[in-house]
């Protein structure tokens, strides 16, 4: 199961770039459910946004779940957030969506090896 967590609007754009797939997709938009989703132990994949999602990327890492960060920008910040960071990866918006789905495809099938003690950018 695939998680985003970012606002609605941008969510909406995520999951139907994604159900077009056929991938089961979980949104959250509220804080206060994200520990719930994640502790559940059925998520394979989160997707966020930077700076949304960067207050839950601590407790994600706890989880070793492949994270896929979608910035609108690369800055100092973010790479100090990416360098402390494992099985992450980065897409610049705006996103080409192709790219996109082919990245969530690779990651669900464990057709990449998972970045180990650090980040990909994409």
């Amino acid at each position: 199961m695939i998680l985003i967590i970012d606002d609605p609007g941008y969510s909406c754009i995520c999951v139907a770039a994604l159900e077009f797939e056929g991938y089961e997709i979980r949104t959250v938009t509220d804080s206060n459910c994200i520990r719930d989703k994640l502790d559940s132990g059925e998520i394979n994949l989160i997707i966020t946004s930077y700076p949304y999602g960067a207050a839950f990327f601590d407790e994600i890492k706890k989880r070793s779940i492949s994270t896929i960060i979608l910035s609108d920008h690369i800055d100092g910040e973010l790479i100090g957030i990416l360098e402390r960071l494992d099985n992450y990866y980065c897409m610049i918006k705006p996103v080409d969506y192709q790219k996109f789905r082919s990245l969530v495809s690779k990651v669900m099938n464990g057709d990449l090896q998972n970045v180990q003690g650090g980040y990909n950018i994409v």
